[in-house]
């Protein structure tokens, strides 16, 4: 990370002398980068006070603990306040200085110290989740009051935490999964709501604009209560698979990047699970049912709602996979709401039916793939070029072991097979090149100006 903001002020010290921008711009974005994330304002002093102060505090543990017998609950307890209300008082007193983040992160973290010393102190036991909510609920004003984004985005990722950890275990305030479902009983409606509290809590205290993470997050674990043995679980091929496109293609429109272009991560969660959905092309239908094998109604109802959003997102936003363009739109919006209306097809599906499904999501790849070159190529985007080749390749060389795999029975046939391959890599990487190197190639009316 030093390096990279060595690289940078050198970066912008040089376009400065050049004249592309002024010192001002270049001082102004210097410290905007410096701002940006969480421990960015923090220098190499501040982690050597914080190395010291770690010392100091281990070795006083140290000797608290040697003692530990020795000292009382009441005086425990009382050192206890004393250091979190000093950890506090002192981070509001360096205001807006960079060391005081450190002290904050020490603060957010001391209730959880407190409830552990209080615990061992009085012999408490008892539910796993209780003291982490406590923790949390404690610490979220700190979340919400202070300067620095640091504490907020703790707070998020430990609520998120919690929900996943609290939800798929059992005997706990949030378990939905395990021991209820085992005994054919549903968890009760408590477990639900705190688990969606605990979801809305973790969104809210998200401190950044762009909910990319936090979505997505929000999302899979939908998914996983679908998947998992809750009241809304899903069993059914066609259901899980209607479900899991639909969440994935919210996260991919709503968490697009500030430029309107698709995040990575939703990005390709998406591609895999359409690349996955050409293997259906050895999917054999089950003659007898197993036992248990019924989706849940409310599973299904979310499975439709899903469903629902995703169609009136892809209507009413902006598409995140190609260049805005009329063009682009049509094609980028017509893949997407494709990868997830051809679930359908798997609805008491034949083998013959799930081919179609496969040749469908082959033809989406290579749709996206070569929408991707085009675009690409129009706009003088190497990543997007880039991009569609790797897709095209991969499900063309899938698709080649996949259909004359069982060809592939003697030394030699690997052998030719290898040097095919090896031969398609070469003119593949020659064909990217050219397209990149034609792409920066700029047009005779562009030179004219």
């Amino acid at each position: 990370m030093a390096s990279y903001y060595k690289k940078l002020k050198a970066d912008l010290a040089r376009a400065a002398g050049a004249g592309i921008i002024t010192n001002e711009q270049a001082d102004k974005v210097w410290e905007h980068s410096r701002t940006g994330g969480p421990f960015s304002s923090l220098r190499a002093t501040h982690w050597i006070a914080a190395a010291a102060g770690l010392f100091i505090s281990l070795g006083v543990i140290l000797i608290a603990a040697h003692n530990w017998d020795k000292i009382g609950p009441s005086a425990k307890i009382l050192a206890y306040l004393l250091l979190f209300a000093g950890a506090s008082e002192a981070s509001l007193r360096l205001g807006d200085k960079p060391g005081a983040s450190m002290l904050e992160i020490l603060w957010f973290f001391m209730p959880a110290l407190g409830i552990g010393l209080y615990a061992q102190i009085f012999n408490l036991s008892g539910d796993p989740v209780k003291p982490y909510l406590a923790w949390a609920g404690i610490s979220a004003p700190l979340a919400i009051l202070a300067t620095r984004k640091t504490p907020a985005y703790l707070c998020s990722i430990l609520l998120f935490a919690v929900l996943y950890y609290g939800t798929l275990t059992s005997g706990n305030m949030l378990t939905l999964s395990g021991s209820y479902v085992y005994n054919q009983a549903a968890a009760p409606a408590a477990h639900w709501i705190l688990a969606l509290v605990t979801l809305g809590a973790a969104f809210a205290l998200y401190p950044s604009q762009r909910l990319n993470k936090p979505l997505g997050a929000g999302l899979i674990w939908l998914f996983i209560m679908l998947v998992a043995d809750t009241s809304i679980r899903l069993r059914t091929p066609a259901m899980l698979l209607l479900a899991g496109m639909s969440l994935a293609v919210l996260w991919l429109v709503w968490g697009r990047n500030e430029d309107d272009s698709a995040s990575a991560f939703p990005l390709t969660l998406w591609t895999a699970a359409v690349y996955l959905m050409t293997f259906f092309w050895h999917y054999k239908p089950d003659t007898f049912p197993r036992a248990g094998d019924v989706d849940s109604a409310i599973g299904g109802f979310v499975a439709y709602g899903a469903l629902a959003a995703a169609l009136a997102t892809l209507a009413l936003r902006k598409q995140p996979l190609l260049p805005s363009g009329k063009t682009d739109d049509y094609l980028a919006k017509g893949l997407l709401a494709a990868s997830v209306l051809c679930a359908f097809l798997l609805f008491n599906a034949t083998a013959d039916s799930a081919k179609i499904l496969a040749v469908i999501a082959n033809l989406i790849l290579a749709a996206f793939g070569a929408g991707c070159i085009i675009s690409g190529a129009r706009n003088s985007n190497e990543k997007l070029i880039n991009r569609g080749v790797a897709v095209i390749t991969l499900t063309a060389v899938t698709r080649f072991v996949d259909l004359f795999g069982n060809l592939l029975r003697s030394g030699m046939a690997f052998i030719v097979t290898g040097l095919a391959f090896a031969a398609l890599a070469y003119f593949v990487n020659r064909g990217r090149k050219a397209l990149i190197n034609a792409a920066r190639t700029p047009s005779p009316a562009e030179d004219s100006k």
